[in-house]
């Protein structure tokens, strides 16, 4: 029995323990499972929260948004259905923005919205990803009317802001705009069937995107142009975690880029297009890396060309920094058109002044390769052009606008046994002999006439009183003699006159340059002109293609002298009805001295036909810098007076009906 109850014990003893340790241990449990009840239990009171408040914070966010709109762009946001579509989708239909005064600017048919829970919370919506179909924006711009107004006029702006956005850094600027960036870069969208139309009072556009999708990785895109019928396939790639950006694009037909088909604008369009951006912030600048090229590149604007200019083959690598005072483009960075590379270094500063700092170097290259790789539409008369040896081009360019005078300035074209074999579509030696001119006014041919010995008003130089060479070119051009086409510090002190009027009040031309304009190429102010006249210059002087004398002869016999009179032989029948070996100093002087404008000769005298007293300055300075070259003697210039007299046709547009010699077309005897 001892040993029965001895054992019963010792069983009810274990029985014990048994039960007191699984009592222990289920108070254990409970003891290290309690936290995660908490959190079990505090996600279903917000999951409740949400459920119950979502609506009611949709809508406020939804409102806040109306007000935002109508405050800042003075435009009206509705929609006719807002509403849940799961946990975290919101679905709108029937979206409509309109301006308060205006016609309906967007319409949108269904917009699906996966939105941030914990920003609704907030009461904010802010977007994980966004579908939009069926949207049509209708935009109206001209001088009547127009719908869009409000997005670029804010009703209201915060002063405050203003005053710190102009105290920003670029850097600062910089990071803002990255940040905007990587926003609208983590939020994945899809636009489907959208329709965009624009009218303003000169130009109509209408573009359809039956899709243009990016999944927060890659990028796919249509736009086609109604207008033109022209497609734009879009694609891209996003590499977050290196920061980089690609993208490709590629256009198939034959119009511009929608939206810059306007007249008169700048207008662009290329078969390929590739690019690739990469960023690195070190906490103090922003580096921005570019690479990009471009198949049949083309841009279109009165101001570069008449038609067309079109890059075969053009490409940039190269990186911008971007600190608190100072945007950089580095050294090492290249443009490169067709097969000739140029390094391109560019600097803008704003404190404590804003400067500009740009420099290009081309490095030797073959002549040939240089001239094959010119754009189409541009150098039109180089067209076909053979060449040996090589060139190099360095330009050095410096403003600072606070003080402009201080302008740097240096181009320079080197050459190294060059010789040109043939030219192209025009043979710049033709000015040696006899040829034909054409006479424009503006764009207008007004007449043609042969610039030789058998045209009767051709002066020979050596028939020309020496006065009147001597007086254009002090008034003119003053080291034609010497030059080779370019006076840099002329063209440097126009530059420096231009920016201080902020207008084109001085040009730069030498006789060089406007004798190549006037011979071989149109009068259209365009950037391709000026620059195909700066080379051809360069190819005449530094190859000799024609003397200075005889340059100086064409000039003074092609050049406009006055109202559809061309040439010192009409010239000096016209006013005077002399030879132009019978001119006088003043005579000589009052010719050279309207040749900027031969057309307004008639207001520098009086209804008497006298010349205006305010011309007297002129003429002294004129006459005493001629002194000071040698060109003539001092006491030619005693008692010199703007006395001239017209005594040629010219003279019945000063003084009607007066009267004149009654032949015109008679020449007087050198006698």
């Amino acid at each position: 029995m001892a040993f029965l109850f001895n054992m019963n014990y010792q069983e009810a003893q274990a029985h014990r323990w048994q039960v007191s340790g699984s009592i222990c241990r289920t108070f254990a449990g409970m003891k290290y499972r309690k936290p995660l009840v908490l959190v079990a239990l505090l996600f279903l009171v917000l999951i409740a929260v949400y459920f119950a408040f979502r609506n009611t914070v949709l809508t406020k966010a939804f409102s806040k948004a109306q007000k935002q709109a109508m405050e800042r762009y003075g435009l009206e946001l509705s929609a006719g259905s807002i509403a849940f579509s799961g946990i975290d989708k919101v679905q709108l239909g029937h979206v409509v923005v309109k301006p308060a005064d205006a016609d309906t600017l967007l319409q949108i048919t269904d917009v699906k919205v996966n939105i941030s829970l914990w920003d609704l919370l907030k009461g904010k919506v802010g977007f994980d990803g966004i579908v939009v179909n069926g949207l049509t924006a209708t935009i109206y711009n001209d001088s009547t009317q127009s719908n869009i107004k409000g997005l670029t006029q804010r009703k209201s702006i915060d002063t405050n802001k203003v005053e710190d956005k102009a105290d920003a850094s670029y850097y600062d600027m910089a990071k803002s705009l990255q940040g905007k960036a990587f926003r609208i870069l983590n939020t994945a969208f899809e636009v489907t069937d959208a329709h965009v139309l624009y009218t303003d009072s000169a130009y109509s556009e209408e573009v359809s995107i039956p899709y243009f999708r990016y999944d927060l990785k890659m990028l796919s895109g249509l736009v086609i142009s109604t207008t033109t019928n022209d497609t734009l396939v879009c694609s891209g790639e996003v590499v977050k975690r290196k920061k980089k950006y690609k993208i490709s694009l590629q256009q198939k037909g034959n119009g511009y880029l929608p939206f810059l088909s306007k007249k008169g604008s700048l207008q662009s369009r290329f078969n390929s297009l590739e690019g690739m951006v990469s960023l690195d912030d070190d906490g103090d600048a922003l580096t921005v890396s570019v690479e990009g090229d471009a198949v049949d590149f083309r841009l279109n604007h009165w101001r570069i060309a008449q038609g067309d200019v079109v890059f075969a083959l053009s490409g940039f690598k190269g990186s911008f920094t971007i600190g608190d005072e100072l945007i950089q483009m580095d050294s090492t960075s290249e443009v490169k058109l067709g097969n000739v590379p140029f390094n391109v270094f560019a600097a803008y500063s704003h404190k404590p002044n804003k400067v500009f700092t740009l420099k290009a170097n081309m490095p030797e290259t073959p002549s040939d390769t240089f001239f094959n790789s010119l754009p189409d539409g541009m150098f039109q008369t180089l067209k076909g052009i053979s060449c040996t040896g090589t060139l190099a081009y360095n330009l050095d360019f410096s403003i600072d606008t606070d003080n402009p005078d201080s302008l740097v300035f240096n181009s320079e074209l080197k050459r190294n046994d060059f010789r040109i074999n043939h030219f192209g579509a025009e043979n710049y030696g033709k000015i040696n002999g006899s040829f034909e001119y054409e006479a424009y006014d503006k764009d207008q041919l007004v007449r043609r006439f042969i610039v030789g010995e058998n045209n009767p008003s051709f002066t020979p130089l050596n028939q020309i009183n020496p006065y009147l060479p001597s007086a254009v070119m002090q008034s003119e051009d003053p080291s034609f003699m010497l030059h080779r086409g370019f006076l840099p510090e002329a063209f440097r002190e126009s530059i420096v006159q231009n920016f201080k009027e902020r207008r084109f009040a001085r040009g730069g031309s030498t006789i060089s340059m406007q004798l190549v304009k006037n011979v071989f190429l149109n009068r259209n102010k365009t950037i391709s002109r000026k620059v195909e006249e700066a080379l051809i210059v360069y190819l005449i002087e530094t190859q000799r293609l024609a003397s200075k004398d005889r340059m100086l002869e064409v000039y003074l016999n092609i050049i406009e002298w006055g109202p559809n009179v061309y040439g010192i032989g009409e010239a000096s029948r016209f006013y005077f009805n002399k030879r132009p070996s019978q001119l006088s100093l003043q005579e000589s002087i009052f010719l050279a001295g309207i040749i900027p404008r031969p057309k307004y000769f008639k207001y520098q005298f009086d209804k008497e036909g006298n010349m205006k007293p305010y011309l007297n300055g002129y003429f002294g300075i004129l006459s005493r810098r001629m002194v000071r070259k040698g060109w003539i003697p001092e006491s030619d210039t005693i008692g010199l007076r703007p006395d001239v007299k017209l005594t040629g046709p010219a003279r019945n547009m000063v003084v009607p009906n007066a009267e004149i010699e009654p032949d015109f077309g008679a020449m007087p005897s050198e006698e």
